[in-house]
């Protein structure tokens, strides 16, 4: 029987596993030039996005975020006036393509990322009315194309929470997942304006998001070391006190070096794999991995959550 996204989390234990790293998987397998927009791209080479994500749903995942980061009217500015004039078109054209090859209870989860190169006032020139507009723009694109969910992230949470407003404004009964970027510092986790995990998840909370969530480099192994640091877990705890609605992780696999002309990242499937037993014992929904994970990541991932739903743990 097909499941709403929400009915899934409501009515099920099951626990999503969510692909996210859309722009360097289509780098690696594709020939997407990182250096141009990702949603332009797609736009211009569908066969290849849809191949992406068929390839994506059968590695075992059970959403797939559609690479939108870039297709509001604030990040497209630098790629040029004709790519902002097309944002509505990108957004529904990326939404609609995902949504052809996506099957009964999987979902289409469109991504806004809200880092812009100027800030709202009085840090910078934009005004809130400015950036609800603008943003509503896309959000249209996202829903009339067909997407479940829209994924909100960023280092600016003012300007997220200004996103859930508009969402649900115009959509109230589109789902959002709103995630915060956390670097780890002497004070622990913080986000880009020095807000603790507990402060970040909560505001988030009360603006009105269904999903709580945390994405980027959460994890801190390097190539230099053999140590394994599983920082996600302790930044779940964290967010845990700030909120009790679902709540999400979705991070790097450790810290990229460039060897031989090759980006490496040093977390392997296997190892991303034995931690998320851990992540879902402290709240996590729904995982996953962002830029640097592919294919193997989820299925490993899938792996022993179906064992675990096997076991009754």
């Amino acid at each position: 029987m097909a499941m709403s996204f929400m009915e899934r989390l409501r009515n099920t234990d099951d626990v999503l596993v969510h692909f996210g790293p859309i722009p360097t998987f289509l780098a690696a397998e594709y020939g997407y030039p990182l250096e141009e927009h990702v949603s332009v791209w797609i736009v211009d080479h569908p066969g290849e996005f849809q191949d992406a994500c068929r390839r994506i749903y059968a590695a075992g995942h059970d959403s797939v975020q559609i690479g939108t980061q870039s297709a509001s009217p604030f990040r497209s500015k630098p790629f040029g006036q004709t790519v902002v004039d097309r944002v509505y078109e990108l957004n529904y054209r990326t939404a609609a393509l995902t949504r052809e090859v996506t099957h009964e209870n999987h979902y289409v989860v469109g991504i806004i990322g809200t880092t812009t190169p100027d800030f709202l006032e009085p840090l910078g020139n934009m005004t809130y009315g400015e950036v609800y507009e603008g943003y509503m723009v896309q959000i249209k694109g996202l829903v009339e194309g067909g997407v479940n969910v829209i994924a909100i992230t960023g280092n600016e949470i003012e300007q997220t929470e200004i996103v859930i407003r508009a969402i649900k404004d115009r959509y109230p009964d589109i789902p959002v997942i709103a995630r915060n970027i956390f670097y780890a510092g002497k004070k622990g986790f913080r986000t880009w304006a020095g807000l603790d995990p507990k402060a970040a998840t909560a505001r988030l909370h009360e603006t009105g998001a269904e999903v709580m969530g945390a994405a980027c480099g959460l994890m801190t192994k390097s190539l230099n070391t053999s140590e394994w640091y599983p920082a996600a877990t302790a930044l779940l705890k964290e967010m845990r006190q700030g909120t009790d609605k679902y709540l999400m992780v979705q991070p790097d696999p450790g810290v990229p070096q460039l060897i031989n002309g090759k980006t490496v990242w040093p977390v392997s499937a296997e190892e991303m794999a034995s931690e998320v037993i851990n992540w879902v014992n402290v709240g996590a929904r729904i995982v996953g991995g962002c830029c640097g994970t592919g294919l193997e990541h989820g299925t490993k991932v899938s792996a022993v959550l179906r064992e675990r739903k096997v076991k009754g743990v």
